[in-house]
């Protein structure tokens, strides 16, 4: 799918600047009447994972007491969403964005120092950048939108997570007709029954088929009309 874009997600880019800038220079009262405060959980040392169950639900598998617990962050940001505590286990988040190093510059300007520093990575070489069956868990929180191939994207975070394990993905239903493909908004995802679509102008996918061999997709019970969540569960190789 990369066709529909790598030009313009490369234009788009300095919008998503942009709007951390704008966000972090606001702090807390950036986005009044949210009603939840995201600077605060981002910026927080004590903010606990179990506030985000889409996240410890498909860990505590793997996760017993004592456990640590590698998450990958994908397009993270300046500042990582995970939280950072669980009690009786560690958290070792990998917070990654296109823009890491830009995300730095800002950082020191506003004389910010985040929790976990973001490294740079694009979602659509983690392979490049990380060991395969690495990571605990990926999780991509409202960015798949703005990559310029989903699809790849998608296969990458399955590529580095442990077989078994899983890529949550929350996503805002038809976030780029919503956005009018401003930015990085270049992408569509919306449920078609039990199936996870991405969509644009240029075309359509069902992931349920396209990620067939190496995953199943799973919706999670926080997903809403406007919102997905979607576990994205590596198969376990035959033999394992």
């Amino acid at each position: 799918m990369e066709t529909s874009g790598k030009t313009r997600w490369q234009e788009g880019l300095s919008d998503e600047l942009n709007h951390w800038r704008i966000w972090l220079s606001g702090g807390s009262e950036a986005f009044a009447g949210e009603g939840f405060d995201d600077y605060g959980w981002r910026t927080r040392p004590d903010s606990d994972l179990r506030n985000q169950p889409h996240l410890t639900r498909n860990l505590e598998p793997f996760a017993p007491e004592g456990a640590t617990v590698r998450i990958l962050d994908v397009g993270a940001g300046p500042l990582t969403c995970v939280g950072k505590e669980w009690p009786g286990r560690t958290v070792e988040i990998t917070p990654v964005d296109p823009l890491a190093d830009e995300y730095r510059t800002l950082l020191g300007e506003l004389e910010l120092t985040p929790l976990v520093a973001t490294e740079e990575a694009e979602v659509e070489k983690l392979s490049e950048v990380f060991p395969a069956d690495h990571f605990d868990l990926a999780y991509c929180q409202n960015a798949l939108d703005h990559v310029y191939d989903p699809v790849l994207g998608a296969r990458q975070m399955l590529e580095v997570v442990k077989p078994g394990h899983a890529a949550v993905l929350m996503l805002n239903v038809n976030e780029g007709e919503r956005e009018n493909y401003y930015g990085l908004h270049q992408w569509n995802f919306c449920r078609e029954g039990d199936a996870l679509v991405v969509w644009n102008h240029d075309g359509r996918v069902n992931l349920n088929e396209e990620l067939s061999e190496v995953a199943d997709v799973r919706f999670e019970p926080e997903s809403t009309e406007t919102l997905m969540v979607v576990a994205l569960v590596k198969k376990v190789p035959a033999g394992m």
